[in-house]
């Protein structure tokens, strides 16, 4: 079977070097990928951006050129992250590995993207990053949309979480929430009413986000059901189990 995690970046030509330097990165820190998906900013920006910067200089690339090629590849870094971490989890997890699959969205077969289209006039496809399959009635499950940045990509995402609900399929996104929009109202709203989950990698920004909603909105008579659905990214394991029981819809 091809390695999980052997996808090309999207809209970057140097998945190659980043995927390399990720790796060599996280070994030299004597790091399980699962513990440094949760470290992504300081390991992308400090670890891996200077020697990546370093490299593509020595090929003559300009400053300018360096920083974009930079914007427009982390983002699948971070998929890449996500997808080293959740290997690792299933390597070493045989009896979940036997019931679940994570697959990239570009390595999904016709069977599955048909489980995902919203059929109209014509089939309509999520921008999927991974689709969790429960192997046993090859079902998919959950769809994983990983955003360091939130934007206004987290309409979005709220988008096919309504979508795909009918379906049976959960829409978790995985965020570091560097630029820390994620407790903006609109935002919040999101999170806590729309998506079925919201895991962020970033432990940190995990504790600043339940503080600042737990002393703004502690007080709501659903609130303690409604932040159940913000997770750290250690919490992941108990929705792999969860989904890896979950045939039915």
């Amino acid at each position: 079977m091809d390695d999980r995690c052997d996808f090309k970046f999207r809209m970057c030509a140097e998945s190659s070097l980043l995927k390399k330097l990720y790796d060599e990165y996280v070994k030299h820190c004597n790091k399980k990928f699962f513990e440094a998906v949760e470290d992504f900013e300081n390991i992308s920006e400090e670890g891996i951006r200077p020697k990546f910067s370093e490299i593509l200089a020595s090929d003559g690339k300009t400053h300018r050129s360096i920083d974009q090629a930079w914007r427009n590849c982390k983002g699948s870094l971070y998929e890449y992250a996500i997808c080293k971490a959740l290997d690792e989890i299933l390597i070493r997890d045989a009896s979940l590995a036997q019931k679940i699959d994570i697959i990239h969205g570009s390595k999904l077969n016709a069977y599955t993207r048909n489980q995902l289209a919203v059929r109209n006039w014509s089939d309509i496809l999520p921008d999927v990053d991974f689709a969790v399959i429960n192997k046993n009635c090859r079902k998919v499950v959950a769809v994983l949309s990983c955003k360091t940045s939130l934007r206004e990509r987290l309409t979005e995402t709220a988008f096919w979480s309504r979508e795909l609900k009918p379906k049976g399929i959960d829409v978790i996104l995985i965020t570091t929430d560097k630029d820390r929009e994620i407790t903006a109202e609109v935002n919040r709203y999101i999170v806590m009413h729309v998506l079925d989950y919201t895991i962020i990698t970033d432990s940190q920004r995990y504790n600043e986000i339940i503080n600042e909603w737990r002393k703004s909105y502690g007080n709501k008579p659903d609130f303690n059901i409604r932040i159940k659905k913000v997770l750290k990214f250690a919490d992941i394991m108990l929705l792999l189990q969860q989904y890896a029981t979950k045939c039915e819809g």
